[in-house]
Formats: structure tokens, sequence, C-alpha cells
């Protein structure tokens, strides 16, 4: 009978044991804003024990322990965190980090590029997966989902799309705009606008004769940025004043991690801009 108590008490104690070992948070350390956005989104901050330094929404993720620069990070760092579970957007780095952080026996998620709809909804399930949120997920995307159908509809009843310059500095010499295969110019051609730069790829500087040959009828920065939404500020860049958007004063104002991150605010923010474009005068 002692025996049978005995393993009993035995596999009592294995079960409060995994009970009260299964209610602990997974301390996680979250590499990328649009991650960290969707981890709120999911109602599984409790879990956050850290985060980079794009992660800047909401407020309360500045009171974690910050790690670093996404792409500059040192697994020190991170390891004294004592991490079991490390969610990194796709350029977190340096690699030889990332492989420090899998040797170290921390499991590493890194999550695919996201800069369309379908991809900012698998992302939300994906982390729902590994949140253990899975129904927050299912009901996000939905809902997320929902708002892209709608986006799509206003996209596809416009009569005309703007052809939008993106500046993400307007500082020293020159600009610095977006070219093709950016965030930007995914951000733009969902909202129903064409990006005028199609001569190069990723962000480049702009001179005076180019930025007024392109001629745009909108032109479109981040609010983060010194100088945004100041029309002086902005007609005073060399090549500006001639375009059709500075004699219209067509310049957009836009919230940079929530557009660009494509993160779970990217739904709203696209429709935000897409209204305003199709408000644009021709």
């Amino acid at each position: 009978m002692g025996r049978v108590w005995t393993g009993v008490a035995g596999l009592l104690i294995g079960m409060l044991w995994a009970a009260a070992h299964a209610a602990e948070p997974q301390r996680v350390v979250s590499l990328g804003g649009d991650i960290t956005e969707t981890v709120y989104a999911l109602q599984a901050q409790s879990e956050l024990v850290g985060v980079d330094l794009t992660s800047t929404w909401p407020a309360e993720a500045g009171k974690l322990a910050n790690v670093g620069y996404v792409r500059q990070l040192a697994a020190e760092g991170i390891l004294a965190l004592q991490p079991k579970l490390i969610l990194a957007t796709h350029d977190a780095g340096p690699p030889v980090v990332i492989r420090q952080l899998q040797d170290a026996g921390v499991k590493v998620v890194i999550l695919p590029p996201t800069r369309d709809p379908q991809a900012v909804v698998a992302k939300v399930r994906e982390l729902g997966h590994w949140l253990d949120r899975d129904q927050a997920a299912a009901q996000l995307a939905a809902q997320l989902d929902g708002q892209y159908q709608k986006l799509a509809r206003q996209v596809a009843a416009m009569p005309r799309h703007p052809r939008v310059l993106f500046l993400m500095s307007t500082a020293g010499s020159g600009v610095l705009a977006a070219g093709r295969d950016t965030a930007a110019e995914a951000a733009i051609h969902l909202a129903g606008g064409r990006n005028v730069v199609t001569d190069f790829s990723g962000y480049k500087p702009l001179t005076a004769e180019a930025l007024a040959m392109l001629a745009p009828d909108a032109v479109m920065l981040m609010s983060e940025r010194e100088g945004a939404g100041s029309d002086e500020v902005l007609l005073k860049v060399p090549g500006m004043a001639g375009t059709p958007a500075a004699r219209k004063r067509q310049f957009i104002t836009v919230d940079g991690q929530a557009l660009l991150g494509f993160g779970p605010r990217n739904a709203g923010r696209e429709l935000e801009l897409q209204r305003r474009l199709a408000a644009l005068a021709p």
C-alpha cells in the first residue's frame, strides 16, 4: 500500500509541477517593431522581457529591457534576459548573433518579410501560434482581412492613381527618396498611389534636377522626421518648388512605423492614406 501512495504522491507532485510551469510566462524577446505591436495586439505582452530599439509602440514597450538596434544586436545582452523564445524580424542580425542565440539553446523564430495583406495576416497567425494565442490571432486576422478587403474595393473605385514621391529624409544637400522594392513603395501602391521613382531600388539620394523632373502629384514623409508637416521646410527642398505637389501643397505625413512596419496597424493606416490620395487635386 505504501508503494501505491508513494506512486500517487509522485504523480500528483509531477502534475502540480507541470501545471505551475505551464502557467509561467515564456520569457519572450521581440526583435522588430511590427512583431512587438502584434504581441501587444494579441494581449501577450505579459510574456515579454525584452524588445529592440524599433519597438516604439505602444509606449509601454519602452519600459521593457532594450537589447539594441535590430540589425546590430549582441547575444550577451539578449541571453542575460534568459529568454525561452525570440521572435525576430527577417533582417534581425547580424547572422553570427542569431547563430549564437540558437547555439545557446534558445528557440529563435525568424519571420519572413511582410509587405502585402496576405503576409500581414499570415504573420499575425504565426505569432499567435508561437505565443499560444491562436484564438486571438484568428480574430485579429479576420479584422485585418476585412479592412484590407475594404481597402481593395476603395482603390478599385479610384478614378485616378496619384504619382507619389516618398522622402525618407530632406536633410543635407539632397533628399533621400524611396525607389523600387521598398516598404514605402509597397505602402503607396496598396493605398492606390504610384511611386514616381522607378530608376533605382532602395532608398537613395535624389538631386534637385531629378526631383523636378519626377513632378510628383504628392510628397509623402514620415511624421517622425524633422521638418515633416512643415510646408515651409519642404518648399525649400531643392527642386521641389515647381512640382505639382508643391504648387498644390499636397504634402502628406504618415506614421512611419504604423504604415511601413506592416504590423497590425497597417491596414487602418492604409485606409487613411487611400482616402487622402483619393482626395488629392488632379
